[in-house]
């Protein structure tokens, strides 16, 4: 039987790859308890053993202080094309840890260095490349493009198999990148299962919320469009008095841009900002909420709008890049450049119960047609292919 590995590096803050992961994760343990597989999970981060089945053979990187000093030293004078290359068993723990092992191949969900590091076959993911298609954005600086650019050019080249969201996903990847297609696995995201957890906690006394809210979970990035939503929730208050906006996530690059914005439209009364909650909350902050809104700039797709349809919470979303076809009659879609457009969907999924209805409706179909089981049966073919 052959032996997967899965390196797991993500830290919780980070948000939709850290959410990717766990989904990996179940995935390959449905696989392993079908004995398709054998499964070995490395990890640099204590956090991750809670998130690991029981008696699943792990792995603990342990990374030295002394090591990560020598490393920040030797790369300020490695060129940045040679550096990850350069003594990357020495500078690199997981490197050599994974490179003496019997796995037969890699799997990378946050899209690690590492996957083009060491010997063995590797599965990788590109994520997104909104970098080259949404450069304009405030958190895509220079250095930062320069060196997604560098990184995602190593992926193409040296993984055998590169996981994408969506056919919009790998087409960009094929635009922007030299890359043969094979190699380009179509793996759409689904919801989270510890958001199916019956977690009995009152967020209206927690954190002081109206009863009639709509809810905007995503970190203060620029593209985000948590301004616009604003723009067009402050035009919406004008027909339902009574609502208010609940905004989750952590305190990214736009944070202070969007809250003096709320102070200078005397909106602090009508949003509220939580910062960045723990999961067992964030089922409770969906289901009471009278809907999702999803107002970002960028994609292909998204996980928070899964995350909404799976617990039957009527979705409002934007229809850029591939949201549409991720979502389909889940949801409504607004242009999210115009805040016009986004308040009157706002009303309209407010004023229109039976659209609430069919609109959860249409979501259990979504989520029925293309869940966990989906998933893992999909990341068994990918395995598959690239180990042949």
């Amino acid at each position: 039987m052959k032996q997967i590995g899965i390196l797991l590096t993500s830290p919780k803050e980070v948000g939709g790859i850290y959410q990717y992961s766990l989904s990996v994760i179940e995935a390959l343990n449905l696989l392993y308890k079908k004995k398709k597989f054998k499964i070995r999970y490395y990890y640099s981060d204590k956090h991750w053993e809670k998130e690991l089945p029981k008696k699943a053979d792990k792995v603990f990187i342990y990374k030295g202080i002394i090591k990560k000093i020598i490393r920040k030293i030797i790369y300020s004078i490695i060129p940045k094309n040679l550096r990850y290359f350069f003594l990357q068993e020495f500078l690199h723990e997981e490197v050599k840890i994974i490179n003496k092992s019997k796995c037969d191949l890699i799997i990378f969900p946050s899209q690690n260095i590492t996957s083009y590091q060491i010997n063995k076959k590797t599965i990788s993911t590109i994520h997104d490349l909104m970098h080259i298609y949404e450069s304009r954005f405030s958190e895509y600086t220079k250095e930062e493009i320069e060196q997604r650019d560098l990184h995602y050019q190593r992926i193409c080249k040296f993984c055998d198999g590169i996981l994408v969201d969506s056919l919009m996903g790998k087409e960009h990847v094929i635009n922007s990148y030299k890359v043969k297609k094979d190699k380009l696995l179509t793996l759409p995201f689904i919801a989270p299962s510890y958001l199916k957890k019956k977690n009995r906690i009152n967020i209206f006394k927690k954190f002081n919320l109206k009863k009639k809210y709509l809810f905007y979970p995503a970190q203060f990035w620029e593209h985000k469009n948590h301004i616009s939503l604003i723009k067009g929730f402050k035009e919406a208050l004008k027909s339902n008095k009574d609502i208010s906006l609940v905004l989750c996530g952590a305190k990214k690059n736009y944070y202070q841009q969007v809250y003096n914005f709320v102070i200078q439209n005397h909106l602090e009364k009508k949003i509220f900002f939580l910062g960045r909650v723990s999961d067992d909350l964030m089922s409770s902050l969906y289901t009471n909420a009278v809907a999702t809104i999803y107002p970002s700039l960028c994609g292909p797709t998204n996980i928070p709008p899964l995350e909404s349809v799976s617990l039957n919470i009527p979705l409002v979303c934007s229809n850029a890049y591939s949201m549409k076809k991720q979502m389909g009659n889940s949801a409504i879609y607004f242009n999210p450049n115009d805040y016009n457009n986004i308040s009157k969907k706002i009303n309209l999924i407010l004023n229109n119960k039976k659209l609430r209805k069919k609109l959860i409706s249409n979501g259990r179909k979504k989520i029925a047609s293309y869940n966990i089981n989906h998933f893992s049966r999909l990341l068994e073919k990918y395995i598959n292919k690239t180990l042949n």
